[in-house]
């Protein structure tokens, strides 16, 4: 049985690298696709890296209020640096800006060879605006700036599923439009599959130019989906550009199978939860997949703040028949439903799903969004209170002391669903929809 498994995990390896499973914008199924996707275009010669930082991203770091990490590119391995300070109207205040020396990591892939520089702030001020850039005398970035978050008060933040495919012709709308409508937003969450294939650069190099300065400016919460993973051997291996493109919380559970994926964010009385679920489905041991689970459960045992957020790629309850996850519901929901865990946001399946009311009396709410160009086939599920899909979507939520209020959006910009969470003690979170007339 295990030589069957190997056996198509390498078949299945070949055609995505051949670009034959490569699904469209309207198609139903994996393989649907005949024709070759945005992604097969010649390579970009944009995407090429220079002694100028490029790929420059701001990550989400356990403490946003009091650090912030940041991560670049360029093809040179010379000492590169971060400058920073607290923003001033005044261009005088760069000549007074703190200067460190961030690490340089090689990133060599077949004809790729780049280096990653990383840097964490750290003694930050609360609720303040700072200013940045990166690089050094062969090269700088543009000043950047970010509001670190508060200690408590109003937290707002952007959720995106699935970009994956079509991703600057098409995804890059979404991004903008939901920051052009939140700007002062204190996190972007990316539920997964940000690109099609783990290991192609060009389209990494979309990904980044889809949001642009975004991602230097808003804080990313990126979690893997199962294309971030490839099966060479039959076995999953993580994207080589993860950990050298993203410089994520390092309080997971100390494994290097789950280091960059697995972790947790404190914000403004929200404890964000980032879980890897294709190590659950594809898990190489029981220990690795009993090792989330028993880090799931600390972490929720021990949370201290009033709110829980969790994000992962694969659905605990999907959007069409035939595509549950076994190993991600059996070994998570137990535990959303022992800590009353009060939303689960989702990607995979290319379609939009929510629900909670079906689900009673657990008191979790249930998310699955899509945001780029590729879409799968949906159909009414018990579980769910909405199930549509072929619309790319992005969703703007803000949390205010007992109330979560989660508005999803169409490319457009136009409210397409509305739900209100509210916080009651001793009992389940009250559910109200609040649709757009």
């Amino acid at each position: 049985m295990e030589k069957k498994i190997v056996g198509r995990r390498n078949f299945l390896s070949r055609m995505v690298k051949a670009g034959v499973l490569l699904p469209l914008a309207g198609t139903s199924g994996l393989a649907a696709a005949t024709a070759a996707a945005p992604t097969d275009l010649a390579p970009d010669p944009g995407y090429t890296a220079s002694a100028v930082p490029d790929r420059i991203i701001l990550n989400i770091t356990k403490d946003p209020a009091t650090t912030a990490a940041i991560t670049w590119r360029t093809n040179t391995a010379a000492t590169a640096y971060v400058e920073y300070a607290i923003a001033d109207a005044r261009p005088a205040f760069a000549a007074k800006a703190t200067r460190l020396t961030a690490k340089t990591e090689t990133l060599q892939y077949e004809t790729l060879q780049v280096y990653y520089h990383s840097l964490t702030l750290t003694g930050l001020q609360p609720d303040t605006l700072y200013t940045y850039r990166a690089g050094n005398d062969e090269g700088w970035s543009e000043w950047l700036q970010f509001r670190t978050a508060a200690t408590t008060g109003k937290l707002s933040f952007i959720y995106l599923g699935d970009a994956q495919v079509g991703i600057k012709p098409f995804w890059s709308r979404v991004i903008r439009k939901a920051y052009a409508q939140m700007p002062e937003a204190k996190l972007i969450i990316h539920a997964g599959d940000l690109v099609n294939r783990a290991n192609k650069d060009d389209e990494w190099g979309q990904w980044f130019d889809a949001g642009g300065y975004i991602h230097g400016t808003v804080p990313s919460l990126v979690t893997p989906g199962n294309h971030e993973y490839t099966h060479e051997d039959g076995l999953p291996h993580l994207s080589v550009h993860w950990k050298k493109q993203f410089t994520l919380p390092a309080n997971g559970t100390g494994l290097d199978a789950l280091e960059g994926s697995v972790f947790y964010a404190d914000i403004q009385g929200v404890r964000f939860i980032s879980l890897n679920t294709q190590m659950m489905e594809e898990a190489t041991s029981e220990s690795l997949l009993q090792a989330q689970q028993q880090w799931l459960e600390n972490t929720l045992a021990t949370n201290p703040n009033k709110w829980t957020v969790v994000t992962m790629h694969h659905p605990v309850f999907s959007t069409k028949k035939g595509r549950i996850n076994e190993k991600v519901k059996a070994g998570f929901k137990p535990l959303f439903d022992k800590y009353k865990v009060d939303i689960v946001l989702q990607g995979h399946d290319h379609a939009y799903g929510r629900g909670m009311q079906q689900i009673a009396p657990y008191g979790t709410a249930y998310v699955v969004s899509v945001s780029g160009s590729k879409m799968y086939e949906y159909e009414k599920m018990e579980w769910a209170d909405i199930v549509t899909g072929h619309l790319q979507m992005y969703h703007l939520v803000t949390i205010d002391n007992h109330q979560l209020d989660f508005r999803s959006y169409l490319a457009t910009g136009e409210l397409f669903d509305a739900f209100i969470l509210e916080k009651r003690a001793g009992k389940i979170n009250k559910f109200k929809e609040n649709k757009p007339a």
